[in-house]
């Protein structure tokens, strides 16, 4: 048919990662203070006023950028590896079954080494 399998079948899968995995960190990290202000102020340890004095004294904004380019890289290791362990597959599902354990354990692997290469980068 003349369709390049692959761009139409990996392209929008990593474009979609790379936009929707950092959207989740930052969501995470907002409902992870708001969840910490919640559990401080309702226990009593700590009033509402101190705790948003402590997270403006001890912002900085380079964490975030931090967190948004490992967010990045990581998605599209972990599509771009999972997919390509897929796309190789032949056989029946005993194959299938074993690439994606594979495609677990490399993309984690390499995940790893990436968040050892990018914290001496970026710190």
């Amino acid at each position: 048919m003349g369709v390049n399998t692959a761009a139409y079948l990996i392209l929008p899968k990593i474009i979609a990662a790379l936009f929707v995995i950092p959207l989740l960190v930052v969501i995470g990290a907002g409902i992870s203070i708001v969840g910490g202000l919640l559990a401080s102020v309702s226990t009593g340890m700590v009033s509402s006023a101190d705790y948003i004095l402590g997270l403006n004294s001890f912002f900085d904004p380079y964490f975030v950028f931090m967190m948004l380019v490992k967010a990045v890289v990581f998605a599209f290791i972990l599509t771009s590896v999972s997919c390509y362990k897929g796309f190789f597959v032949g056989g029946g599902s005993i194959e299938l079954g074993r690439a994606s354990t594979q495609a677990v354990v490399y993309s984690n692997i390499i995940i790893l080494l990436a968040d050892y290469t990018l914290a001496l980068i970026l710190t």
